[in-house]
């Protein structure tokens, strides 16, 4: 064997080495501690004499200092519900039937208690009832712990302890133990011990045997050899040489133990381990990471910080690196992937005339893709991040904006960046409106004055070139401010007619010049010329008053149709008809255009034509107008259908209105001044809904009036003229959604029933990889088998040119429950016009009382899985008592 190879061989097994440590030597050194607390030598039965009841001497020099030496620091309060007998021979005090003797902090009831007065040893056990049956167990208080035994003993002076058959919880688990020690600083030492988060006390489900424990409460429990019983039976190979299990009930710092497990293409993995840091009560810091012994690894880091009142922020970064099988080999895969997430919260509390917040999530192109857990998450294509800051000032009508924006297309790895864009705005003023004025106003009072303005600085580029090929010189600036000033006033009470003057000023960092070469020859068309574009970097201001008037007319006509018949389902029809016409104008305004437009000479079909642009085109904000006057005719006609009827329900209001078509909309424009295509296409838009909105159609359309020619280009001849139809319909969708679900009145009765509240609980499914299946997860919402179900159905046809091209996907989801303990849910996506099956998954989830059992199937396309596992539902077991199986969609890479 070379070198190389012994290389390759430890760098393959090198995680093995760290985890024979955790399974050999870890064991050996927590078990050296919990014998060193004595439990081996724990084989007594009662309280050590040594430590209650010290050797008798004969002097009365030394009865004197044994007799000062057990004097107790508080008084002992006792009763009974049934007698109390006092022994004055032997300094006894005997309580009957719902005792109760209380020391300082502790407490003690049972129904049955024996007070030794001169040791100051309490002895209390229960009593059997005429069944036989034990009642009236003791139960032990002090402070905030609290356990039920069959006895106990203990001493007040020594604060030890001897106790039978105790039984306490622990959070998230429960302790059983046959026999126990309380030692003097509030921690127990336990023998024949059971460690369970079954929550049936008399007879748990499974438990973990301990040999041997020590518990320090509300901090840990360190035992030593444990197995799993399950069902009364002893599952020997199902052990661990020691344990270890948090109980602590507030926030401290300590080690995260990892979940472990198998990956067919990653290998053997320890991930999601690391420690945790409980700074102070406003914020934390977690360090997480994890490997697989192919390779593969990722590091976490998870910030919060939470002030009351004020604000509410949380960090968190991630770095992956994925490799599967070896380099040179044709399925080699290797990739290096990161995340930030970033969310900031305000509370209004905090400041009312300003707010700050953040809502940040940038990551690697292919991050979600291969790292997420989540189904929805892996078929994102894009995100988005911001920052925003507001300020206003009170009694000012100003406020000002500044936003950091960001969005990625994880498919063609665009970037957007805007960094920043700052707006500074006046809301609307009325100069000329006199104060406490009363009665009618003049026409000069409704005159309104805003001011709006933004600075804006954008850039667009791809991920791999953000952070390595990116100048400053790549961003697009500039600023701009306008000052709308328009009133508004009705001519006829029917027409509204709104002049409107507005000054706009844009500062551009560059303007751009063009001309024509000639002498450019291009080979692959073997044509000569083109238009060369300069950027000359010198900045310019570009301003324009800009009048423009518009007149507008929106009535509502009414159509009714009443039934004759008293009796008939039907009492009445009503049709709303709102037609819309506008007309707005905005005259030549000459040589002030002029001068920011330009021209130059293109030589084509033989001869040379005059081409006019912008100085600006390449800015970041386009020129408000362009030479020459305008004139656009906007008009619009909606429709409203309702319908009135007698309800079949025999209720106090019988008569109900149904909406037959909520909105069918046209809409279209006429350009007074263009050349030529001067109308706009007519579009059409409509939305309904039935059975109560639990179904819901949209349709639309879009219908071009004028015809194309062989090559596709829309010339200035009516499709009316040319195939006697009124347009060439170019585009139109239809949607189809629907919901159904069982009735309101059971889903209350079923999620009252309790015992299943915790599957619903959003600490319950810690695996991210149920992220999906939890949000399908609902409570009981009708019958025998509650159930859910929706699906969406979409049609879109498309014919800009010559070729039309169809789409028809249909969407379903659902879930229902065969009975209280059995969850199903599904999602699917159906591509009707491929014929193919799209992010479809199955989720099922058996609620086995302390345990749980799960099934995530994704059947097929790229991310086709599934994962089986059976384990215990509290945290402190969850990653340990487990049964997985899966088959990962890393192996489809």
């Amino acid at each position: 064997m070379n070198k190389n190879s012994i290389i390759k061989l430890y760098l393959k097994f090198r995680y093995f080495v760290f985890l024979i440590f955790l399974l050999v030597f870890l064991p050996i050194c927590l078990y050296s501690q919990v014998d060193s607390v004595g439990i081996k030598t724990f084989n007594q039965d009662t309280i050590p004499a040594s430590e209650t009841d010290p050797s008798p001497q004969d002097t009365l020099r030394n009865d004197s200092v044994r007799k000062s030496s057990n004097r107790i620091e508080t008084k002992v309060v006792y009763n009974a519900q049934d007698s109390i007998v006092l022994s004055r021979d032997q300094k006894k005090v005997y309580l009957y039937n719902k005792a109760k003797i209380e020391y300082g902090d502790v407490l003690l009831e049972a129904d049955f208690i024996e007070y030794d007065q001169e040791e100051n040893v309490v002895f209390a056990r229960g009593v059997e009832d005429s069944t036989g049956t034990l009642i009236g167990k003791p139960v032990f208080k002090e402070k905030n712990e609290q356990f039920e035994a069959k006895t106990i003993k203990y001493n007040f002076k020594t604060k030890k302890g001897y106790i039978q058959e105790v039984f306490t919880e622990e959070e998230q688990g429960y302790l059983h133990s046959e026999i126990t020690k309380k030692l003097d600083n509030n921690n127990f030492l336990m023998k024949k011990g059971k460690y369970t988060t079954c929550d049936n006390p008399e007879h748990p489900h499974f438990y973990l045997s301990m040999s041997k424990a020590k518990v320090i409460p509300g901090e840990k429990i360190i035992s030593g050899y444990s197995y799993l019983v399950l069902e009364d039976l002893p599952l020997y190979f199902v052990g661990i040489p020691f344990g270890f299990f948090p109980s602590q009930k507030e926030q401290a710092s300590g080690i995260i133990i990892p979940s472990y497990g198998e990956d067919n293409s990653l290998g053997f993995f320890l991930r999601d381990g690391g420690y945790y840091f409980g700074i102070n009560d406003k914020m934390d810091l977690s360090l997480t990471g994890g490997f697989y012994s192919l390779g593969t690894w990722g590091a976490d880091i998870n910030y919060r910080f939470k002030k009351r009142y004020k604000f509410n922020s949380n960090f968190s970064a991630s770095y992956k690196e994925t490799v599967k099988s070896e380099q040179g080999l044709p399925d080699y895969f290797k990739s290096n992937d990161f995340q930030i997430r970033w969310t900031h919260s305000q509370d209004p509390k905090a400041n009312p005339t300003s707010s700050f917040n953040a809502n940040v999530n940038f990551s690697s192109s292919s991050y979600d893709q291969i790292h997420s857990r989540n189904i929805e998450n892996r078929n994102r294509n894009t995100k988005s991040s911001s920052i925003s800051y507001s300020k206003n000032w009170p009694g000012t009508p100003f406020r000002l904006n500044a936003n950091f924006r960001g969005s990625q297309n994880s498919k063609n790895k665009s970037v957007d960046l805007t960094l920043p864009v700052i707006t500074f705005d006046m809301n609307r003023q009325y100069p000329f409106r006199r104060k406490n004025a009363s009665g009618k106003s003049r026409w000069y009072e409704d005159i309104e004055v805003q001011y709006s303005s933004k600075l804006e600085n954008k850039l667009s580029t791809t991920d791999s070139l953000l952070f390595t090929e990116t100048k400053f010189t790549d961003f697009k600036n500039g600023f701009q401010h306008n000052i709308p000033v328009s009133t508004n006033f009705k001519l006829l009470k029917h027409f509204n007619l709104s002049p409107r003057l507005e000054y706009t000023g844009i500062l551009y960092p560059n303007y751009i010049k063009r001309h024509w070469d000639p002498n450019y020859y291009n080979e692959a068309s073997d044509t000569y010329g083109k238009v060369i574009t300069d950027t000359i970097s010198e900045i310019r201001y570009a301003q324009l008053f800009e009048p423009s008037v518009s007149l507008s007319v929106g009535p509502n006509i009414y159509g009714m149709f009443m039934s004759k018949n008293p009796e008939a389902r039907i009492i009445a029809l009503r049709h709303v008809l709102t037609p819309s016409a506008s007309i707005s104008y905005r005259p030549d305004l000459g040589n002030w255009v002029s001068q920011y437009y330009d021209s130059y000479q293109i030589f084509q079909g033989g001869e040379y034509k005059e081409v006019e642009y912008s100085k600006f085109d390449n800015g970041l904000y386009r020129f408000p107008a362009a030479p020459g006057q305008s004139g656009i005719v906007s008009l619009g006609l909606n429709n409203n259908l309702e319908m009135k009827v007698r309800s079949d329900k025999d209720t106090s209001e019988n008569v109900k209105k149904i909406k037959i078509l909520e909105s069918l909309k046209f809409s279209s424009g006429y350009d007074i001044f263009a050349d030529s295509l001067k109308w706009n296409p007519i579009t059409i838009s409509g939305r309904t809904s039935i059975l109560e909105n639990k179904v819901k159609i949209n349709f639309g359309a879009t219908v071009d009036p004028y015809a194309i020619n062989e090559q596709g280009t829309v010339y200035n001849a009516f499709e009316w003229k040319k195939n006697g139809k009124i347009g060439r319909l170019t585009r139109a969708d239809f949607n189809l959604d629907f919901s159904f679900k069982s009735s309101q009145k059971d889903q209350q009765n079923s999620s009252s029933a309790g015992g299943e509240q915790s599957m619903y609980d959003e600490d319950y499914y810690r695996n991210p990889e149920m992220a999906e299946y939890r949000e399908q997860m609902t409570t009981y919402v009708d019958f025998d088998i509650p159930w859910n179900f929706s699906a969406n159905y979409k049609f879109t046809y498309s014919k800009p040119k010559h070729e039309s091209a169809i789409t028809q996907t249909l969407s379903l989801s659902g879930n229902f429950s065969l009975t209280p303990k059995w969850k199903i849910s599904f999602r699917t996506n159906y591509d009707i016009t491929e014929n193919e099956l799209s992010t479809t998954s199955i989720n099922i989830h058996r609620d086995l009382h302390c345990w749980e059992m799960t099934f995530n199937w994704v059947p097929v396309g790229r991310y086709q899985s599934y994962n089986f596992q059976i384990n215990v539902k509290a945290s402190t077991l969850r990653d340990f008592l487990k049964v997985p199986k899966r088959k990962s969609w890393y192996d489809n890479l």
